[in-house]
């Protein structure tokens, strides 16, 4: 037992001569680092989102019959929202369904979300934007379930949503404390509804 409190003394001496530390204060400023690290880390999870950016408000995947487009039909939908005070600007802001493609859909030029101001679009499958309507992506959502991105024109994230499995005509919607969840009204351009 001496002979292995004597090597691990020794070890300690020839680590805190060349490292100028001891294993025991390595594993201190670890700990210390790992806290400082995992407080930070913490820290700007609680941060409010920065202001001046829209957000997804409502989704839905699986429309049969809940809304009816004049032109495209009964097509998939995503309502976007301007929770803010004053204008954004989304020309050239990206939407898409995959993270390395951000701008599979790009908003035209000149499109202003006024705040409190809702904008739907029309996930049209094989239908891409014209100059008639702007706001179709030519392509669908998936009703089983997927991640939806919002970007910036300079690849910045403005929003993200998984959208989990929806039954027809039912809608993931954002409630007044921020979470989503599924409802049976549908509310494309207008507040979202739960009852």
């Amino acid at each position: 037992m001496e002979n292995i409190s004597e090597e691990l003394s020794l070890e300690n001496e020839f680590q805190k001569e060349r490292f100028g530390f001891t294993r025991k204060r390595a594993l201190i400023l670890v700990a210390v680092l790992v806290v400082l690290i995992g407080g930070i880390t913490a820290a700007a999870m609680l941060l409010p989102k920065p202001s001046g950016l829209p957000e997804f408000s409502e989704v839905m995947t699986s429309n049969h019959g809940a809304y009816d487009h004049p032109s495209y039909g009964t097509v998939d939908w995503v309502e976007i929202y301007n929770p803010g005070d004053t204008d954004i600007d989304l020309s050239g802001y990206g939407f898409s369904t995959e993270i390395k493609h951000p701008f599979r859909y790009r908003f035209p030029d000149g499109t202003i979300l006024k705040p409190g101001e809702y904008l739907v679009l029309y996930c049209t499958g094989g239908t891409a934007a014209s100059d008639e309507d702007p706001f179709c992506t030519g392509f669908n959502l998936s009703a089983s379930g997927e991640s939806l991105f919002l970007v910036t024109p300079n690849k910045v994230e403005a929003d993200e949503l998984f959208v989990p499995a929806l039954d027809a005509d039912t809608a993931y919607a954002r409630t007044d404390k921020g979470d989503f969840a599924v409802t049976d009204y549908p509310t494309p351009w207008k507040a979202n509804r739960f009852e």
